[in-house]
């Protein structure tokens, strides 16, 4: 490894150790893992009581609207119904179950009918409990708020996939209608107001729709499934944006809202608006102190009231996988709504090659192949293959670097501590022998978009969840067992794909410090990297270090291909040739001897001083 790939390696290795402490959990979230991970024993345990668990979660609060005789009296038929029986209509497709409760009008328990838990139990996304999952419009009357949850709602239609639930009568009503789609993970659902503008204040700007819900732990990592699990968000022409992932965090959005969700490492729950939502929104969380819950998320959102006797409103809701193509293609709200965008995939360059090149491959490898490990292997060579020519210069740079290595040699003993005098003779012997430093180095930088865009698809990628390949049962998971303590910088656990992508490193470093004869610091420096991935990459997806240890054993043999191709013989002779032309130079090394004359004048004057 010579000393342009380290300085290559050592800024990718930097930015990695930045990326790792900036997603490192602080104290407090620490703290809050470990009493997450003690309260599971508490669910587990609620799990085998299910009698004494149905009897709490199904109690009924009293209806929380006042007792207030004017504001009774002004809500007219509706008072009727702030009394009645709590029922659930199950709707069901082929993706989704849906509980919509009467009390309150609104979507209870929501089920992915064809994924699992990490502990095998049925995927829930969303909760039959109020106090896990809550959802109410308000309009604002002269005497008070009327607030849909405090209401029982009559069914007057029904069907398997589709309820339309009323408050009121046939001269004043409020209509809601869910409706599942047959095929996909999007919810329906419309509002129609007949009559209501009679009740409602005149100077009232809206009607508030308030969101709440606290997600359940989905996966077994619960450090990865916490720092990625916030509140996103779209405002009306802008890409998705979240909130901050690392300690609780509220904003309040000026600009009119497209669509706003409550995202988890894999799992989405995302409502979005037909006509938009006006401004002024508020978004928050912050941690949940409930068992085997992860975050309590907020959302506060308005709709404009037009003051008419019939108005209607329409949202979708997305209850599904964070799948790039499946959140692209759902049929919510607006075309484009860009659901997709809050997916992880890197910012500027990198995400731009996950989109458009490492998805698409990975889609495509997806739909004939059924392994996913095997999928990673093809994916490997493919990227390796493309990547082939960039190889094959740093190769060529390595060996004419070690060609003249002895002459780079004599010059350092020349010139001793005269770093500039050094330097000068370099370019020089560089110039004639026709080697540009840094044609060794920029290979290295060129691969870096892949291989930043691979650390950020593998962790993110639905398709690896619960997918074994070899001894590793979930690819989105580490792959080994637990240790029953913690060692520092590495962690609790082992992983035996990143074990083998570090000494498949350290092999390939060796190899490649034989072959450049790379000597001092620069040469530990290199073993010494791979030992810090050990414990970078020890808590990451084992389909991410499956796949760099993969790409290490197509490396070992594209070198090992390249070494019995290229001749050294006619690197050398190529050289001495290249020493009888005349020299030129480009506009670059007479910029660089420029600048090391301006140096050395300036260091002259400053000895005469």
């Amino acid at each position: 490894m010579d000393r342009n790939t380290v300085i290559g390696f050592s800024l990718i290795f930097l930015i990695l150790i930045g990326y790792y402490w900036y997603t490192a959990p602080t104290p407090e979230q620490q703290a809050a893992f470990d009493k997450q991970r003690d309260s599971i024993a508490q669910v587990e345990a609620a799990k085998a009581n299910p009698v004494k668990s149905a009897t709490a979660a199904t109690s009924v609060s009293k209806a929380s609207i006042s007792t207030d005789t004017a504001l009774v009296k002004s809500l007219g038929g509706f008072a009727s119904q702030l009394s009645g029986k709590a029922d659930v209509i199950q709707l069901r497709s082929k993706q989704l179950s849906v509980d919509v409760r009467t009390k309150g009008g609104n979507m209870g328990r929501v089920m992915l009918n064809g994924h699992k838990r990490s502990d095998s139990s049925a995927l829930e996304l969303l909760s039959n409990i109020d106090a896990y999952n809550e959802w109410f419009f308000e309009l604002y009357t002269a005497n008070g708020p009327l607030k849909s949850s405090d209401f029982y709602w009559n069914v007057v239609k029904q069907s398997p996939s589709s309820v339309t639930m009323r408050l009121g009568d046939t001269s004043r009503y409020i209509d809601q209608t869910y409706t599942l789609d047959a095929d996909g993970y999007t919810v329906k659902h419309a509002m129609a107001f007949k009559g209501i503008d009679e009740l409602i204040k005149s100077r009232t700007s809206g009607i508030k729709i308030f969101w709440r819900a606290q997600l359940h732990k989905q996966e077994r990592d619960m450090k990865w499934e916490t720092q990625n699990t916030t509140v996103v968000y779209k405002m009306v022409g802008e890409d998705a944006d979240k909130l901050d992932v690392a300690s609780p965090d509220a904003e309040e959005l000026k600009n009119n809202l497209e669509w706003v969700g409550f995202k988890q490492q894999y799992f989405s729950a995302i409502m979005v608006a037909d006509s938009t939502f006006s401004s002024d929104a508020k978004i928050s969380w912050k941690e949940s102190k409930e068992p085997g819950k992860i975050k309590d998320l907020q959302a506060e959102v308005y709709l404009d009231f037009d003051r008419q006797s019939y108005k209607e409103y329409g949202f979708s809701y997305y209850f599904g996988p964070n799948q790039y193509y499946t959140m692209q293609e759902a049929k919510v709200g607006k075309a484009n709504a860009g659901l997709e965008r809050v997916i992880p995939l890197g910012w500027g360059l990198f995400g731009w090659v996950n989109r458009y090149v490492v998805i698409p491959v990975f889609h495509a490898l997806d739909g004939v192949i059924g392994s996913m490990g095997i999928i990673i292997l093809l994916l490997t060579i493919i990227i390796k293959t493309a990547l082939l020519p960039l190889v094959y210069k740093s190769y060529i740079s390595t060996a004419k670097m070690r060609i003249l290595k002895p002459e780079l040699d004599v010059i350092k003993e020349k010139h001793g501590n005269d770093i500039q005098k050094m330097q000068q003779d370099n370019m020089a012997l560089y110039r004639k022998a026709g080697v540009s430093p840094m044609s060794g180095c920029v290979p290295v930088l060129l691969q870096m978009p892949i291989l930043f865009a691979m650390f950020q698809f593998f962790p993110n990628a639905f398709e690896l969840r619960q997918k074994a390949f070899l001894w590793a049962t979930d690819l989105s998971q580490y792959d080994g067992p637990m240790l029953g303590f913690n060692i520092p910088f590495y962690g609790d656990h082992v992983s035996f794909f990143t074990i083998l992508m570090t000494v498949s490193t350290l092999i390939y470093t060796h190899f490649n410090n034989q072959l450049s004869g790379v000597t001092g610091q620069m040469k530990y420096i290199g073993y010494f990297m791979p030992v810090i991935f050990l414990g970078v990459l020890n808590d990451y997806a084992a389909g991410l270090t499956w796949y760099y240890f993969v790409s290490n054993m197509i490396t070992f043999g594209q070198q090992w291909v390249i070494r019995r191709t290229v001749d050294d013989t006619k690197l050398h002779a190529q050289i001495a040739e290249n020493r009888k032309k005349p020299v030129t130079k480009s506009k670059f090394q007479q910029r660089m001897e420029e600048a090391m004359k301006v140096s050395q004048q300036r260091a002259a004057a400053q000895k005469k001083k």
